[in-house]
């Protein structure tokens, strides 16, 4: 997933035993838009829930009967950086070897498993390799407007016929400036990252919470591209291209299915005496599933912090004690939700729609840290205009000594909220920089901490998703 592609939104983490459709949203909508292309252009007989998640083993790209000719004729390219991948060098140690690459092509062109639109008459190779016990090829036809890609894979040695023929295909794929793309097979799991030549492509599979997520970048061994083993797909990654930072995100692959069905720890069992039990079951498997993805080391198995009402529903605050811990938010009753990244109005196009008010319709979840041992902050989610976001409300959870907490900067309150059920929820402006300071009733102050978040964008655990094209 780019970050479009590698954000993908985080909607609907499910937390029932059943995991529910759309697992990530929007740190991997890309994988949900996809998905869908592919099922329309190769008639995909996955169920719709599956259509709309990330798919695992069996699932992705299985041989099946192949598109007719007027199913392929590719996607829009506007971004120079998406032609700059194009026209880069072919990678992988099978890219020089022009008899296979001509072989393969001219298979692709007349088999009746891949049929591509005569507008798109050139053909490019954009990775081929076997050295890995796989053989991966990614291809992109295109045109002077328009793109798609065809990804095979095998198993590595696999004559182009066979190949073509019986190899795992995905056909009329969207090229985007920095492709990530599942090229598993068999038992062979594999991501595959490539960046336009010339750029630089880092990844990190530890992060850590102090004040900000801090990460220790490692640059790719092919500068450019990146081979990751799935057992190994956590973490984040970023792309450099001339001196800027161009894209970062989580670095789950596209069409790589995680089982995101709520996992009672053992010895915890329901409790029929709390009725926001539904709801704090799936703020754990929302947590869990959030702190796995972003690869946030030190982080314990989360705990309610608080539970209570917001926006007139249920909402249960869980993460862990001490500072510089991971906070989800889960506002309104439910099995599964959709991840407010954002402020409203600055996520992407492809932000899933949340369901109308009534029956059915889907918590919103949030995530934050906390700014002090004793002082968890995090936006409080809503729906706005018919899409999750984040707001300027803010929930600050205290110690239970607490009866007031309020937003100073400069040594001036700027904002205050009183405690009530544990928690003060008041106004404050997204990216505000400030101390949330936490007072008792002899006016003592019994817990402070600085609110580090960013003012635009969509972040997850305050850590910003990049996306710079």
């Amino acid at each position: 997933m780019s970050v479009d592609e590698l954000r993908a939104g985080l909607a609907r983490i499910a937390a029932t035993v059943v995991p529910d459709e759309d697992p990530y949203g929007r740190v991997l909508r890309h994988a949900r838009r996809r998905r869908r292309r592919r099922l329309a252009s190769i008639g995909g007989a996955l169920v719709a829930v599956l259509a709309a998640t990330l798919t695992g083993p069996g699932l992705l790209g299985t041989a099946g009967p192949g598109p007719t000719p007027d199913d392929i004729h590719g996607h829009p390219v506007d971004s120079a950086w998406t032609w700059r991948l194009v026209n880069s060098p072919a990678r992988g140690n099978l890219a020089g070897d022009t008899r296979f690459v001509a072989e393969l092509t001219r298979l692709l062109r007349s088999t009746d498993r891949v049929s591509v639109g005569p507008e798109l008459s050139t053909v490019k190779v954009l990775w081929a390799d076997d050295s890995t016990g796989l053989r991966s090829v990614v291809l992109a036809y295109h045109s002077d407007t328009a793109a798609a890609l065809v990804s095979l894979r095998a198993a590595a040695g696999t004559p182009p016929r066979e190949l073509v023929r019986g190899g795992t295909m995905e056909a009329n794929l969207p090229a985007e400036p920095f492709v990530a793309l599942d090229v598993s097979h068999d038992a062979h799991r594999r991501l595959l990252g490539l960046a336009p030549a010339g750029c630089t492509l880092s990844y990190d599979r530890s992060g850590s919470l102090s004040g900000a997520v801090h990460r220790r970048w490692q640059p790719a061994p092919g500068g450019d591209h990146l081979t990751v083993e799935h057992t190994l797909a956590r973490g984040w990654w970023r792309v450099e291209c001339d001196g800027r930072l161009r894209q970062a995100g989580p670095l789950q692959p596209h069409g790589w299915r995680v089982d995101t069905a709520w996992r009672r720890p053992p010895g915890v069992r329901p409790d029929p005496t709390r009725t926001d039990w539904p709801t704090a079951r799936g703020a754990d498997a929302t947590y869990r599933e959030l702190v796995d993805l972003s690869a946030l080391v030190g982080a314990s198995p989360p705990q309610v912090r608080w539970s209570g009402r917001l926006n007139g529903d249920e909402a249960v605050l869980v993460g862990t004690p001490g500072r510089d811990s991971p906070l989800v938010l889960q506002v309104g009753a439910g099995g599964g939700a959709l991840v407010a990244l954002a402020p409203a109005g600055q996520a992407g196009p492809d932000t899933p729609r949340a369901h109308q008010p009534g029956p059915g319709r889907l918590p919103v979840v949030a995530t934050g840290a906390t700014v002090a041992y004793d002082v968890a902050a995090v936006r409080v989610p809503a729906v706005v205009g018919g899409y999750p976001a984040l707001t300027d409300r803010l929930l600050v959870v205290p110690r239970p000594t607490a009866v007031r907490v309020e937003a100073v900067v400069d040594g001036r309150v700027v904002a205050t909220g009183p405690v009530r059920d544990g928690a003060a929820v008041f106004s404050l402006p997204l990216g505000a920089r400030v101390t949330l300071r936490a007072v008792d009733a002899t006016g003592a102050v019994v817990g402070s901490g600085v609110l580090r978040e960013p003012a635009r964008g969509e972040r997850l655990f305050n850590e910003p998703l990049v996306r710079h094209w």
